[in-house]
């Protein structure tokens, strides 16, 4: 398929060219969001894969589950 192989490791002004939630390109002038989790070594999740560039609206339920864990501490998992 022609997007199977789609650009990666070439940041623009600090991002990704695909979004990592909906694996689209991102261009120039779209809004992005960048999700970061710190790597935990004690949690099986492995959140920190979920890191990267994203459009603003494929990131916005990502950041409202990250504002919540970071609320309740993560000592829950």
């Amino acid at each position: 398929m022609p997007f199977d192989a789609l650009p990666r490791g070439n940041p623009r002004d600090g991002w990704d060219d695909v979004c990592q939630g909906c694996k689209s390109l991102i261009v120039p002038g779209q809004e992005v969001s960048q999700v970061r989790f710190d790597a935990d070594p004690t949690s099986e999740h492995q959140l920190e894969q979920m890191n990267g560039a994203y459009h603003a609206e494929c990131a916005r339920p990502i950041l409202s589950v990250k504002r919540a864990l970071d609320m309740l501490g993560r000592s829950f998992f």
